[in-house]
């Protein structure tokens, strides 16, 4: 009876009105825009939106000005829309430090990096590749006749082509949804690999770093890190799964963590019995090299886990939630051959930002993030012995 109270407090509190005036918000704002700018078009400023012509499309701004993990996730939709248009120049609009992700991507002609002074070139088709109103503002700005991206977050009434975001009603990966904007264009969206194409000199950084610390055999990256703490399962655990790795299954482990991560590392490596490898401060290229070189990811579902699975390293991701837009139904490990842990809820509604014991992530253990890891390992080597 007490945990069916918790969760309906859980339900009703702050964040659930937070999020309830947000979407009134948008709706607002969507509805008094829609009004302004089919006035503006019936006035000829503003032409009316056509339907879609792609004979004449020669150059296209693809927009994803989000995080790491979210940038892996779109490869799929980027390949697409070169495939539909492979004569057009491809420039694609990225936040700062997950440019290094898309630098070395064939399918893409210039990497644009997201600056709110900067001034767009005119485009003829640009296509935010996420919701949000500043992404659709952003296409706006590129001056393209076609316009897509999604309804629902804001400024839709931007946009000439758009599909609705209903994620929280119809569940779906967020590989898959990002296809949904291509998708609007004629793309081709049958082939949902990921991809990631590492940059030549950060390869030669992750060899000479293999080499200075004697990795060889089974490597285990480790990323015990994340962006918000109700996907970061717990420090001691971490501890426990490495040091049991280590001595029993004769392993190595690199630590990982990103700059606001040090002292988390630091943290587990002290309580930590066997000696792992930690690494610095890194770029994204590099710490993608690494990862291509290691063996079994293990972590959070965060950015390198996503940049594993790209890469095709074998994946232990750790989640707790079940319900909620950060749950592994929309960013859990993509493709065969990669594991997931998952915590247990009697939540009525997973609600993160109302959340105060987050009980599904406690209630993962060390020895089931271990079988898992111990499994993958099995399975690696029975294949290389096969090789």
């Amino acid at each position: 009876m007490n945990d069916l109270l918790k969760s309906l407090v859980r339900f009703f509190r702050v964040g659930f009105l937070f999020r309830f005036l947000r979407r009134a918000y948008y709706y607002c704002f969507d509805i008094s825009g829609s009004i302004v700018f089919g006035l503006i078009r019936v006035l000829g400023i503003l032409p009316r939106a056509q339907p879609f012509d792609s004979s004449g499309v020669k150059s296209i701004l693809l927009i994803r000005i989000d995080r790491i993990g979210d940038l892996v996730l779109t490869t799929p939709a980027i390949r697409a829309v070169r495939k539909k248009f492979p004569q057009a120049r491809i420039d694609i609009l990225v936040s700062k430090y997950a440019r290094d992700l898309v630098l070395n991507n064939p399918h893409i002609n210039n990497v644009l990096i997201d600056d709110k002074h900067r001034v767009f070139e005119r485009y003829d088709l640009a296509i935010a590749l996420h919701p949000g109103l500043r992404q659709n503002y952003i296409a706006f700005l590129s001056r393209a006749k076609y316009r897509g991206g999604y309804s629902g977050s804001g400024g839709s009434f931007f946009l000439t082509h758009k599909v609705k975001d209903d994620r929280l009603r119809m569940p779906r990966h967020e590989l898959e949804f990002t296809l949904e904007a291509a998708r609007l264009f004629g793309c081709d969206v049958l082939d949902k690999k990921l991809e990631l194409f590492v940059l030549p000199q950060a390869d030669r950084f992750a060899e000479k770093f293999f080499l200075e610390h004697d990795l060889s055999g089974t490597v285990i990256f480790m990323h015990p890190g994340a962006r918000q703490m109700h996907i970061r399962w717990n420090k001691e655990g971490f501890a426990q799964v490495a040091d049991k790795l280590i001595k029993e299954d004769k392993v190595k482990v690199i630590l990982s963590g990103g700059a606001d991560e040090i002292d988390l590392i630091e943290e587990i490596k002290s309580l930590m019995k066997e000696k792992t490898v930690t690494i610095p401060r890194l770029e994204l290229s590099q710490l993608t090299a690494l990862i291509k070189r290691s063996s079994l990811y293990l972590g959070n579902i965060t950015g390198p886990m996503h940049i594993a699975c790209a890469l095709g390293v074998p994946v232990v991701a750790i989640s707790g939630l079940r319900g909620s837009l950060d749950s592994y139904k929309f960013w859990g490990p993509w493709g065969e051959g990669n594991s997931l842990v998952l915590g247990k809820t009697d939540c009525l509604r997973c609600q993160p930002a109302d959340c105060w014991d987050f009980s599904c992530l406690r209630s993962i253990t060390t020895d089931m993030v271990y079988e898992t890891a111990k499994a993958q390992i099995q399975r690696l080597r029975k294949n290389e012995s096969i090789k």
